[in-house]
């Protein structure tokens, strides 16, 4: 029964794998885009708080919270998907 499982697991086993190489790779270069974007809208904030333009500095605020958490979504799944792979890796080597 237990080689049946590990059977139907291997092809779930190589989907998650393959997520999590692409997850990977995706992570790996947004990341500078990500970098760049950030910087900008730092840049950008200085200027509204030279100008005192509050409600653009409050806009760029929420937009550069919303890429960290975008950035961390991304990572924890690829990190959820790579402990996900691992299990199934030791279930189908037990």
């Amino acid at each position: 029964m237990k080689m049946i499982l590990k059977i139907f697991v291997l092809p779930v086993l190589l989907l998650v794998k393959v997520i999590w190489l692409l997850g990977n790779m995706i992570t790996n270069i947004i990341s500078y885009a990500i970098g760049f974007l950030l910087l900008i809208i730092g840049g950008c904030a200085i200027y509204c708080i030279v100008k005192a333009m509050w409600t653009s500095l409050v806009i760029l605020i929420g937009m550069g919270m919303a890429v960290y958490l975008f950035l961390f979504l991304l990572v924890w799944s690829v990190v959820k998907a790579e402990n996900i792979g691992n299990a199934l890796g030791a279930f189908i080597r037990s």
